[in-house]
């Protein structure tokens, strides 16, 4: 189809969408497992609500929806003394990937973020203690509950190897129908910092939309249909308050189906002193 910002790397050919001249389209995943998405061509309207309440991040990639990420962070009181990732002034490259199955992130920031939470029980009976995950997208705020970045992993194949060799937090016994958290680990360094990748989880609990021609990404909050929501109603308002009432349950994944990103194959680490992969 084409959905990135401009020409894919290395090729010149108009896409699917340069073609039908769609400049604008957005992208959405309901929660329930097994549940639809929505790949929507065309400006989208949001009831009730402008512009003004989304939240805008400029888009620096030429080849990628990238922009940049600050301070991630669970904020327990473990995190005080923890390094935060993406804490200096340059931050790191988030690149908002509707194909990439989990969260993507170097190995260094997943083992710091491991320091300021519980260890997640297989069963998931802990899902209720566990924090939510802050971060800054381009000078905003956004949080992801435990809902959204703890998986449980169904399916039938466990011989998978490459599969598991992705996963940063792997269990010591595969096994089905286990809790963990949905992290992939990708070393890669950019023009713009260190690589992340907000994958599926993100599309979850964001309604987001892509602007070529404004070179931005907007983001809603994503309603019980996929609609999108006033990004902040007041700010002393959770973003993602409306999902409290929810139970507290993981992702279903089947471990089969867990598609890595298609960066994963230019891993390049230990990292130079320049950007090695231009986005």
């Amino acid at each position: 189809v084409g959905i990135g910002p401009n020409f894919a790397q290395g090729n010149r050919m108009p896409t699917l969408l340069m073609n039908y001249g769609v400049d604008e389209f957005s992208v959405c995943l309901q929660k329930p497992s097994g549940a639809s998405g929505y790949l929507t061509w065309g400006p989208t309207e949001m009831k009730g609500a402008g512009k003004h309440e989304v939240a805008t991040a400029r888009v620096v990639g030429k080849h990628h929806w990238v922009t940049h990420l600050h301070n991630v962070s669970f904020r327990t009181k473990n995190s005080d003394m923890a390094t935060i990732p993406c804490n200096s002034a340059s931050g790191c490259a988030a690149i908002v990937d509707s194909g990439t199955s989990l969260i993507a992130a170097p190995g260094i920031a997943l083992m710091q973020l491991s320091q300021q939470i519980p260890q997640i029980k297989e069963d998931c009976s802990n899902m209720h203690e566990l924090p939510t995950l802050h971060f800054m997208i381009d000078g905003q705020p956004f949080e992801l509950p435990p809902q959204a970045y703890v998986m449980r992993v169904t399916g039938a194949t466990l011989e998978a190897n490459d599969i598991w060799d992705v996963l940063f937090f792997k269990p010591k016994i595969r096994k089905l129908d286990m809790c963990m958290p949905a992290f992939m680990q990708m070393d890669m360094m950019s023009q713009f910092g260190p690589v992340w990748i907000l994958g599926m989880p993100f599309f979850r609990y964001y309604h987001t939309t892509f602007d070529r021609k404004d070179a931005v990404m907007r983001f809603a909050r994503a309603g019980p249909d996929c609609e999108p929501l006033p990004y902040l109603k007041n700010k002393t308002e959770s973003l993602l308050a409306i999902d409290h009432s929810l139970d507290m349950k993981p992702m279903d994944v089947e471990v089969d189906a867990i598609v890595p990103p298609t960066l994963a194959g230019m891993i390049d680490f230990p990292y130079e002193s320049k950007g090695e992969l231009d986005l």
